[in-house]
């Protein structure tokens, strides 16, 4: 049986293992005791062999390289728990394969989802769409003049998707030569909102289309139903034809362009870019392909509502109130500028846009912009209701009648929903959520006060605000925000 007095040197690294007995300690304090403390003792020579075994010990984890640390060791042990859970996972998947299964299929749904509402696009999607589109024009069905730089000469490149256009089919923007172009194009209609059929089929399968002048006719009922205009002779020539310098004299052909014709004009957004070309409010229209149709590439503005929002520079403040301002007069030019005020029905920060080197603002979801008429019409078909917000349409309000029915025109006008949406911010109960363009550290009460106001004219607490702005508070909002906006900018 081995003794604490034997093998000295193994003692002592045993000892540094922290293997040594509670029995080897008290045979240590006891040799001092037997032998005397006057002349050399084992345990003092015990002693020098220790001093010398940590010497040594040093001076060989002193030369030890790092790849030989004695702590790879203990990380070793550590992280092979790690591995050991991951070669598990299969065998835990299999293990609760419902739960796992039922988390994949959730999980599969939610990116469709994201695909369907258009929150999330992938590029692919844009070359899907082109390859289809080219399809049709290689079969002679699709014609327009971007057709060719689109399919034939490869001149439009660097396709990509755009995201939030749930009420298209697809849009995506590219680039044709030094112009950046988006493009466009309708979701396929259901059955019950199919639009009037251009031409008639004969028992034998043969296609009757209308002459020039019911083809005319037919655009000229189109529009007053959609936008309540009379259009004058110009604007007839610009919508019958997909060029304005070409006449098409050859029958099949120009029926061939009315095909292709007749479902852009039942476009909202295509009728209003050529009708109101010359007001520079929307983007302009550049060309088509087939059902695809080609506009401006107009940067939108970027949302300003973060967090940070409450704690922005100066130079940022001014560029916010210069914003604020730039949206004011273009909702003045709708008001004022058109035959009847135009409504904007879905207002979101990212639909006003600026124009490469451009100093004004256009407005670029063309979907459900209506002249006053025309959404009145809409928020008062008499269809059943039960409460206010079955009778709006969008962001245009109206109000259900007591005999439960939407028998009332639109209520509330652009500024009211610029002030609720944009200026002001998301509130919930009152309290703002999420600050809008106009809430900072630099908001001033007075400011406060009027932005309030507009978002609420009728100070109702209850519902979603349903009262226009009026003009005289519509004024006062647009003074003061141009004389902050002067005086932030020298003060800059």
């Amino acid at each position: 049986m081995r003794t604490c007095a034997t093998d000295t040197i193994g003692e002592i690294r045993r000892e540094r293992r922290g293997v040594a007995t509670l029995a080897c300690a008290a045979d240590y304090a006891a040799l001092p005791q037997a032998y005397g403390t006057g002349r050399p003792t084992i345990a003092s020579s015990r002693q020098n062999t220790r001093n010398q075994a940590d010497e040594q010990i040093a001076r060989r984890l002193s030369t030890r390289r790092p790849h030989d640390a004695p702590s790879r060791t203990s990380t070793t042990i550590r992280r092979s728990p790690r591995i050991m859970n991951v070669r598990r996972l299969p065998g835990f998947m299999y293990h609760y394969r419902v739960i796992t299964l039922f988390l994949f299929s959730t999980f599969l749904l939610v990116i469709y989802l994201l695909l369907h509402w258009g929150i999330m696009c992938t590029n692919l999607e844009a070359w899907r769409h082109v390859s289809n589109v080219c399809s049709t024009h290689k079969k002679g069905t699709a014609i327009g003049i971007l057709c060719d730089p689109l399919c034939a000469e490869r001149g439009i490149h660097s396709l990509a998707c755009e995201t939030l256009h749930a009420g298209k089919e697809a849009v995506f923007s590219a680039h044709w030569e030094t112009t950046r172009l988006v493009f466009k194009a309708s979701r396929t209609k259901t059955p019950a909102e199919e639009f009037e059929s251009l031409f008639w089929t004969d028992v034998a399968g043969a296609k009757h289309f209308p002459s020039e002048t019911d083809f005319n006719t037919m655009i000229k009922d189109l529009v007053v139903s959609k936008l309540n205009v009379t259009l004058s002779q110009h604007q007839l020539e610009r919508l019958a034809r997909l060029r304005t310098h070409r006449v098409e004299t050859e029958p099949s052909r120009r029926q061939l362009e009315m095909e292709n014709l007749w479902p852009l004009l039942q476009e909202n957004e295509y009728l209003m870019s050529i009708l109101y070309e010359d007001r520079d409010i929307f983007p302009q229209l550049i060309g088509t392909c087939g059902t695809f149709y080609a506009v401006e590439y107009v940067r939108p503005i970027e949302t300003p509502t973060t967090i940070l929002a409450l704690s922005d520079s100066k130079p940022e403040w001014a560029k916010r109130l210069k914003l604020a301002v730039m949206i004011l007069d273009l909702l003045e030019e709708l008001d004022t500028n058109f035959p009847e005020p135009i409504h904007l029905c879905d207002v979101k920060i990212n639909h006003f846009g600026l124009p490469l080197g451009g100093q004004k603002l256009k407005f670029l979801d063309l979907d459900a912009v209506f002249p006053k008429t025309i959404i009145s019409r809409i928020t008062a078909d008499r269809k059943s209701c039960e409460k206010h917000e079955d009778c709006d349409y969008f962001d245009c309000r109206s109000f259900c009648s007591k005999n439960k029915r939407c028998e009332s025109p639109v209520a509330n006008n652009n500024l009211q929903v610029v002030c609720e949406k944009i200026f002001l911010g998301w509130t919930l109960s009152g309290t703002i959520i999420i600050p809008g363009l106009l809430m900072s550290e630099h908001t001033t009460s007075t400011l406060a006060v009027l932005l309030r106001q507009c978002a609420n004219p009728a100070g109702d607490i209850e519902h979603l605000p349903r009262a226009a702005v009026p003009d005289n508070l519509k004024t006062r909002l647009y003074n003061m925000l141009h004389e902050m906006e002067q005086e932030v900018f020298a003060s800059v």
